[in-house]
């Protein structure tokens, strides 16, 4: 029970980290980076052979916040909206189909239904964004923690069902392919590490 319990909080630690690295770059970003708290958190739940890249980030321990943030703008802007072709797209339906809110993108907003979300009508981002998705597994991941801490093996199975679910059809290929562009196409040391991170664990 403790070893399941153990996995089911690093999946959730996991995926919120890489959510928030996904999402559009902001102080509370920078500020982990700076004080190396997201390094120490990745460090501690990231397969040995996953560390390594990790550890890239130190230079960014002690750093000036702002102008951390201005670089992680900069590149984040560049590689998701500027790149002409673009380096990568973040949106599950632009990758698979071409376009935004194609069938995947209910296909996705139906699975959050199944497990108990809403995708609110101000939401400003769209419920197939990669950092959406993530944000979501980081959900599940809980709920498999909670039912496991409550000896709910059924809740335990569905959160479990759900995961498979989301990451066969939607986040893993998605995120493969941001991991494998952003790799190759990112100009900040962060998000060369993300990118390898993506293509290390999905």
């Amino acid at each position: 029970m403790t070893k399941k319990l153990d996995t089911a909080a690093a999946k959730s630690l996991l995926y919120g980290r890489l959510a928030h690295a996904m999402n559009y770059p902001d102080m509370d970003l920078a500020s982990s980076l700076v004080e190396d708290r997201f390094r120490r958190d990745l460090m501690a739940i990231l397969p040995l052979e996953a560390r390594a890249v990790i550890e890239s980030l130190s230079i960014y321990s002690g750093g000036e916040k702002e102008k951390v943030l201005l670089d992680l703008e900069r590149d984040y802007t560049w590689m998701f909206f500027a790149s002409k072709p673009r380096i990568a797209y973040l949106f599950g339906s632009v990758y698979s189909e071409g376009k935004l809110y194609q069938e995947s993108t209910f296909e996705i907003v139906r699975l959050y239904h199944d497990a108990g979300l809403k995708v609110e009508e101000a939401f400003k981002l769209p419920p197939d964004h990669i950092a959406v998705e993530l944000e979501f597994m980081a959900y599940l991941a809980y709920n498999e923690m909670e039912a496991i801490k409550a000896a709910n093996s059924e809740n335990e199975e569905y959160a479990l069902e759900l995961q498979q679910k989301a990451l066969d059809k939607y986040v893993s290929p998605l995120a493969r392919n941001i991991g494998e562009r952003v790799t190759g196409g990112a100009k900040t040391e962060f998000y060369r590490a993300i990118g390898h991170i993506l293509m290390a664990i999905f």
